[in-house]
């Protein structure tokens, strides 16, 4: 099966929709700072907008976005690790419960303003489930003004790996003794692991979470649907680049 990753591309968005919005889940992760390393730590694509915080005693401290230090971040992380769903990655800066805001304008059929928050409309949403596409969970947005009806942001879980020819590189000694971070980068190019492929049509990219990878199943499914709301799938690669052919030397 191959995967194209979706990427933005305001160019080719139809003029029709000049549309956006301005929102915010309801509950987070703080970032955090380490003492020990001194790391200052938070992390983007880590949504999960299905989980419901209401029944913990201590909501109210996942409200407000802000900065702790290490070990009050490991308190709040703890206390919500039994809700989330199995599989799921969790760092400072993690993103909790529905998208809470107003939306301005006429927005396209599939919104991707974020490389890392995907919605849909409703009838879009009805495309997807009627084709039997896995890893779609939908969770009603809470965006007002929208005017083609409810938005419905895709909860995508992790998965996938880079080949083993490009892996991260690491900086430093080690992970922290304390918080286990570790400053990397990842090569380029890079190219995933065809012998672990993902096994949903659509979920984030396990390495990289502000990535969305969406089947060929799933492409084909939306269609026209992206180039016309501003979204190219590009083929994500299973194999190394070629190697350019350097002509005979003089």
């Amino acid at each position: 099966m191959r995967y194209f990753e979706l990427r933005r591309s305001l160019p080719h968005r139809d003029p029709a929709y000049p549309g956006g919005y301005q929102a915010e889940h309801r509950w987070g992760l703080p970032g955090a700072v380490c003492p020990t390393c001194h790391g200052e730590w938070a992390r983007l694509g880590l949504d999960y907008p299905a989980v419901d915080l209401t029944t913990l005693s201590s909501e109210r401290e996942y409200r407000k976005a802000r900065q702790t230090m290490w070990d009050e971040y490991s308190r709040l992380r703890d206390a919500v690790m039994p809700l989330l769903p199995a599989g799921a990655l969790v760092a400072p800066g993690t993103h909790l419960g529905p998208l809470v805001g107003r939306a301005r304008g006429n927005l396209p059929p599939v919104v991707l303003q974020e490389s890392w928050r995907l919605l849909v409309h409703g009838d879009v949403l009805q495309q997807l489930e009627d084709a039997k596409l896995t890893g779609i969970t939908p969770v009603e947005a809470r965006i007002s003004g929208s005017k083609r009806g409810p938005l419905y942001e895709l909860a995508l879980m992790p998965q996938g790996r880079l080949a083993s020819e490009c892996q991260p590189r690491f900086y430093g000694s080690g992970p922290c003794a304390n918080c286990g971070m570790q400053e990397y980068d990842i090569p380029e190019p890079w190219w995933m692991d065809a012998t672990s492929p993902p096994s949903l049509d659509l979920v984030r990219f396990a390495m990289m979470p502000t990535l969305i990878l969406a089947s060929e199943r799933c492409v084909e499914v939306l269609g026209e649907l992206l180039p016309l709301s501003g979204v190219l799938a590009v083929e994500v690669p299973t194999t190394p680049p070629p190697v350019p052919h350097r002509g005979a030397q003089p």
